[in-house]
């Protein structure tokens, strides 16, 4: 009777933990707590030719800030930011509304960005399309785009 009472309490235990782990794993990367996730739009001028700067995505604050996600759904500056850098760096992609909302014209944009610098294309913005994007150099004297992107 002991014996069964510890298979099952054994057999319990490893359930918990498996279940636990396989939880952890389908979690959503873009939980309101997560600290990847893209929160506003910055200008940068550290990578900028003299008089330039470029308005990136964004997160928090840190060395590597622009390193951020966002996906479907996601609302704000940020998603301006990459709807605007599309629409005046990829000539090929229809332009976009930039209305801030990361909608189904957005993550198709996206993905045909993806699709051009040949990385995993899955309509997200993240690390990969991050360092594959080109972003548009705009004037600091007047704060239009200067025609140029990098």
């Amino acid at each position: 009777m002991n014996r069964n009472r510890f298979k099952v309490g054994a057999i319990s235990a490893i359930i918990g933990v498996v279940s636990t782990l396989l939880v952890g794993l389908t979690a959503s990367p873009a939980s309101a707590a997560d600290p990847w996730e893209c929160t506003k739009a910055t200008k940068t001028t550290s990578s900028s030719p003299s008089g330039r700067y470029q308005y990136l995505p964004a997160r928090g604050i840190g060395a590597s800030h622009y390193i951020c996600w966002m996906a479907y759904g996601t609302r704000g500056d940020e998603v301006k930011a990459l709807q605007a850098a599309i629409n005046h760096c990829y000539n090929s992609i229809p332009n976009l509304v930039p209305d801030g909302i990361y909608g189904d014209a957005t993550k198709a944009a996206v993905r045909a960005v993806q699709t051009q610098h040949r990385i995993h294309v899955d309509g997200e913005y993240g690390e990969d399309t991050y360092y594959a994007m080109m972003f548009p150099l705009y004037r600091i004297v007047d704060n239009e785009f200067s025609g140029a992107c990098k």
